[in-house]
């Protein structure tokens, strides 16, 4: 068995032409996710009534169903959802009228408010609370106090699980192509069903979320470093 260089070589602008759809679906999703976990992390905090309960379920839908599966059901379920509530149960729309990338980026970002959530109320419950009497002693509001004090220490200690939740996101994308998604992942299987050049398309495909995924690595750690020494961290 030999490998076709000649295909990589053929194949990797198209592949790379389709990357931006793969980051897209990459970082839309985790700072959707961040600005909406953030605020679900709140409520489950503070244990809102009805709220609370609601997001309970919530959290354990996202993180106990595979990924894929949740994708499959919306992909072939918001079509008949928006039939039923808008077109009185009549086929009107269908998932290819719909298109794949909506139902995609919709799962993702519930899919990331949900772990982020986790990651943030985590966060948050390792910061000293007595922090806030101190600051209420000095005359300092509650508001001001957890936007000066609490927040920025909660971000320090969420950044390496976020960053790595990030990563996984990353990686995760390649699953989106079983619904036509045209990431990456899409467009190298394709290229490989004319030759059955599949190792070369998956080899391929994997040197680049390793390149990716590497550079990735090494921008957190830089950014970590970064936040801790401006809170006055010391970075060995």
């Amino acid at each position: 068995m030999t490998f076709n260089i000649q295909f990589v070589r053929n194949t990797l602008p198209g592949v790379l032409a389709a990357l931006p759809i793969t980051l897209y679906l990459t970082f839309v999703p985790v700072l959707a996710g961040a600005v909406i976990g953030f605020f679900l992390a709140l409520i489950r905090i503070r244990r809102i009534p009805v709220l609370s309960q609601l997001l309970s379920v919530y959290l354990s839908f996202f993180r106990s169903i595979p990924n894929l599966v949740i994708l499959f059901v919306a992909y072939y379920g918001l079509p008949k959802l928006i039939n039923v509530l808008f077109y009185g149960g009549v086929r009107t729309v269908t998932s290819k009228s719909i298109g794949s990338l909506a139902p995609c980026m919709l799962v993702l970002i519930l899919h990331s408010s949900a772990f982020i959530c986790e990651i943030v109320r985590g966060a948050l419950a390792s910061v000293d609370m007595r922090q806030l009497e101190a600051a209420h002693a000095i005359g300092m509001s509650k508001a001001s106090a957890y936007l000066r004090i609490i927040i920025p220490q909660a971000i320090i200690v969420a950044l390496p699980n976020y960053f790595n939740f990030v990563l996984g996101a990353f990686m995760g994308t390649s699953v989106v192509f079983l619904i036509g998604v045209q990431d990456i992942m899409s467009v190298a299987k394709i290229a490989a069903e004319d030759g059955y050049t599949f190792v070369e398309a998956y080899v391929m495909v994997g040197a680049i979320y390793v390149i990716f995924s590497t550079a990735f690595s090494l921008l957190f750690g830089w950014i970590e470093r970064m936040a801790k020494r401006r809170m006055g961290i010391i970075v060995s």
